[in-house]
């Protein structure tokens, strides 16, 4: 089991951590739940970490890291929802309305 990344943005390490699960590889967060006690614990402890299982996935993890914080890779046309007719933003991957997720590769949002 490596680190990965750290980071004070929870939103960050989530959206990293469920895109890595979306490509099969397996991770975990550690220190979401203590960042909340900062100042009674040293800082250095309290930020949120993000973990990769295996070993052998690693390598991969970076590489998809890199691209995800490419900001290149973002998705900004808007869309609409066939589900629902909604307009969207083009960083969701899912209309907030009905649920419906967009076909089309996101890579990051």
């Amino acid at each position: 089991m490596k680190k990965l990344m750290s980071s004070m943005s929870f939103p960050e390490i989530g959206m990293l951590k469920s895109q890595l699960e979306a490509e099969g590889i397996a991770c975990v967060t550690r220190n979401e739940s203590i960042a909340i006690a900062y100042g009674t614990i040293p800082r250095q402890e309290c930020v949120p970490e993000l973990w990769v299982l295996h070993d052998e996935d690693y390598a991969r993890a970076e590489e998809l890291m890199a691209e995800w914080k490419d900001p290149s890779n973002l998705l900004t046309e808007p869309w609409v929802c066939p589900g629902c007719g909604e307009e969207l933003e083009g960083q969701f991957a899912s209309c907030w309305q009905c649920g419906y997720d967009r076909e089309e590769p996101i890579q990051r949002g």
